[in-house]
């Protein structure tokens, strides 16, 4: 790794201005040419959550260049967003829709390869699992075959193989199975820096509290819940004062954790001493 040279831009990353930059990484904010999947519950928010990041990121980065791939939504629908936060009708969106007309062949991969060729900062996929479908459809091949041209695209692109040599993140959006679990292959598992997860408080009352948790996480912490509301009109609300209670509980917990093994160790060392010296005795 020593004879490796970055270039120092590379470790600077996009802040939003708000709270979740913590949990996005442990020097905050989110960084470059890496790949973010978020999962959760169904209804849970999660287009919300990152058209807002994407926003934020603007606001904050006014030259950075965003996009949002929409595989699962159509203008009418997304329309309805812009209608609550009127701040998502300024970034760039390229929809992709399934071709069911077999006369006329469309081909949204070269349409996907074709746009993120001009080089983005920041591209968000919602969702991989449809965007997958699409493909595997129109160009007649699997799901995994699918998958492995997804990735290998998403790859170029974190190193930078396009025509603005950026160094492109990507925040992928992924179904989950009834039961909440990652919907993929262990592959595309194994491909990303972290694993955002979009929680209900109680999974089987829609209305109850909502968090951002990390269940993987290459560049921060896991297992820290950041609270959030979407009922306000404009802006999600990031229960900040929630978040550093949590942060806090859990480095208690860690600073127990820890003592209580000490402890342990200790003992162990002064019980297999004791045991040595009554063996050396009964040799005697």
């Amino acid at each position: 790794m020593r004879d490796i040279r970055f270039d120092p831009e590379l470790f600077r990353n996009y802040l939003s201005g708000t709270v979740l930059d913590n949990l996005l990484c442990s020097y905050k904010g989110l960084p470059k040419g890496v790949n973010y999947m978020i999962i959760g519950d169904p209804g849970v928010g999660k287009t919300t959550i990152i058209l807002d990041l994407l926003s934020n990121i603007r606001k904050q980065h006014p030259g950075v260049r965003v996009l949002f791939i929409s595989a699962e939504m159509n203008e009418i629908d997304l329309a309805i967003y812009v209608q609550r936060f009127p701040k998502f009708q300024d970034l760039d969106i390229l929809f992709i829709e399934a071709c069911f007309d077999e006369d006329e062949p469309v081909h949204n991969f070269e349409k996907v390869k074709d746009v993120l060729k001009q080089g983005w900062d920041i591209v968000a996929v919602d969702s991989f699992y449809e965007l997958q479908g699409i493909i595997k459809e129109e160009e007649g091949i699997t799901l995994k075959k699918a998958e492995s041209m997804l990735l290998s695209l998403v790859k170029k692109q974190n190193k930078a193989v396009n025509d603005a040599g950026i160094n492109t993140t990507f925040l992928t959006i992924q179904q989950v199975t009834k039961s909440g679990h990652f919907v993929g292959s262990n592959r595309l598992k194994h491909s990303i820096t972290a694993m955002m997860e979009l929680r209900l408080e109680n999974p089987k009352n829609i209305y109850s509290d909502r968090y951002v948790v990390f269940s993987k996480h290459r560049r921060g912490d896991v297992g820290v819940k950041l609270y959030y509301d979407l009922s306000v009109t404009g802006d999600v609300y990031y229960n900040e004062e929630k978040y550093h209670q949590d942060r806090q509980l859990r480095k208690l917990q860690s600073t127990a954790a820890s003592s209580l093994r000490k402890f342990a160790d200790r003992f162990d060392l002064i019980f297999n001493n004791a045991n040595q010296n009554q063996n050396n005795k009964d040799n005697e």
